[in-house]
């Protein structure tokens, strides 16, 4: 097939295709933009959108707050309360158990004279009066004492014999000291 069109309508129709070409080139990127402007508007309302609804959730979460702010005063009164009673307890003496180590400690044929106890007496050097019906009575009893976990610096102030016949003739008198395991 041999073209017989001149060579200025052959660039006309080289140029109108072009033409229509580029126009749709020309609408295919309109349609684009649009495209673009539409889900851009439509990004910006869904933010908008979530915007109000976290404000409207941090309104809600801060009134929540301000109704469980008379929770939280009770819980740190509760909590300084806390506080003192442990405090309290740490400082706690029982003397019972005191007692009840010294009654345990003493052997047959001895007596204890009187005992004194306060929260100054744990811990510092206290004395024990008692008495035994003999010296290896008495002897007994401080050994006794030495080899208690309970009480420390055990010795003796002072050992004598009233040489009397009664039933308990012997005096001992005992240093020691209360450690304060003791009375816990």
């Amino acid at each position: 097939m041999i073209n017989l069109l001149p060579g200025d309508s052959k660039k006309e129709i080289r140029a109108a295709r072009s033409n229509i070409t580029l126009v749709n080139y020309l609408l295919l990127i309109g349609l684009g933009l649009i495209f673009l402007v539409l889900i851009s508007v439509g990004v910006y309302v869904v933010l908008i959108n979530t915007q109000s609804d976290a404000e409207k959730l941090i309104d809600a979460t801060r009134s929540k707050g301000a109704s469980y702010s008379s929770v939280e005063a009770q819980s740190a009164a509760l909590r300084a309360g806390l506080t003192n009673a442990k405090t309290i307890l740490n400082e706690e003496v029982v003397y019972t158990k005191i007692i009840t180590g010294i009654a345990a400690l003493i052997p047959t044929g001895v007596v204890l004279d009187s005992l004194n106890l306060s929260p100054s007496t744990i811990g510092a050097p206290t004395t024990l009066k008692f008495f035994a019906k003999s010296t290896t009575d008495a002897l007994k009893l401080k050994d006794n004492f030495q080899s208690s976990s309970l009480f420390s610096n055990v010795s003796f102030q002072g050992l004598s014999s009233s040489g009397q016949a009664g039933d308990y003739p012997v005096t001992a008198t005992l240093n020691l000291t209360i450690n304060k395991s003791a009375s816990k």
